[in-house]
């Protein structure tokens, strides 16, 4: 694996909790939530900041794979109390906070590239969204899932339980729901929940799960993810202009062309996305 390398690539502000290293040239972005004080729980900013990488990334063209991670072995415990606490005595702020999340968790999931989430420690109530917002989730044996909802009062957004239920079956995502309990990484596994568990350097795991996505044709991944997730949220009817036009993009793209004459001369075809 190459290391670190400066690259042209966006970057957050200076002073920002979300933490982006570019490597391979740039076509690999690892995004790091550097939250450690609070098991990487998010707050707003944080929240804000995750969206705006993502954001960033999704239109940077030079990148292939994203990995989205926590600092200092946990992945991120969802979102900070203490500071959505602060949020609720004040309703419209409250309101506003929430959109914030999901528009992070929408800047994750429709990023045009493999995500790949390296699991690591607690991975709890918004942090098991965000992870479920991601295309992959690769787990150490110290990953712990756990959606508290039962445990708070409160009542997890629809589009999120799609998510989940469309992983583990709506049967495990009831136990899970119900009951509240810690899953370990073995059972999450088993569940469908981690696509695949490891041991040793998560990180790396999930840079090795990913290297194979990253020479293949961005725009058929691209339009892959798009319908894939449509069809995860029932949402088919109102993407199939966007997927049209991804679609015709794609018939249309020197990409296509360049896979046909390397097919037709037996060598590998080299994409460019375009």
């Amino acid at each position: 694996m190459n290391s670190p390398i400066a690259t042209p690539s966006p970057q957050p502000r200076a002073d920002s909790e979300i933490l982006v290293e570019y490597r391979d040239g740039g076509r690999i972005a690892v995004v790091t939530i550097n939250r450690a004080y609070r098991r990487n729980a998010c707050d707003l900013q944080a929240w804000t900041d995750l969206r705006d990488v993502f954001l960033a990334i999704g239109r940077e063209r030079s990148v292939r794979l994203a990995v989205l991670r926590g600092a200092e072995g946990h992945f991120c415990a969802g979102d900070d109390i203490l500071a959505f606490r602060e949020a609720l005595s004040d309703p419209v702020r409250a309101d506003a906070y929430r959109a914030v999340i999901q528009e992070c968790y929408a800047a994750v999931q429709d990023a045009p590239i493999p995500v790949i989430a390296a699991v690591s420690g607690a991975c709890v109530g918004g942090g098991c969204s965000l992870a479920m917002c991601c295309d992959f989730r690769v787990g150490d044996d110290s990953a712990r899932v756990r959606v508290p909802v039962a445990l708070l009062g409160l009542i997890y957004p629809t589009i999120q339980l799609q998510r989940l239920a469309s992983l583990v079956g709506v049967r495990t995502a009831r136990r899970w729901l119900y009951t509240a309990d810690m899953i370990d990484a073995d059972a999450a596994c088993a569940a469908g929940y981690l696509d695949e568990r490891c041991d040793g350097d998560v990180l790396e795991a999930a840079l090795r799960f990913g290297r194979s996505m990253m020479d293949n044709a961005p725009l058929s991944i691209a339009g892959s993810k798009m319908q894939l997730n449509a069809i995860a949220a029932g949402t088919v009817a109102e993407n199939a202009a966007r997927i049209e036009d991804i679609s015709r993009r794609a018939n249309e793209s020197d990409d296509y062309r360049n896979a046909a004459a390397a097919f037709a001369a037996k060598r590998n075809p080299v994409f460019t996305g375009q």
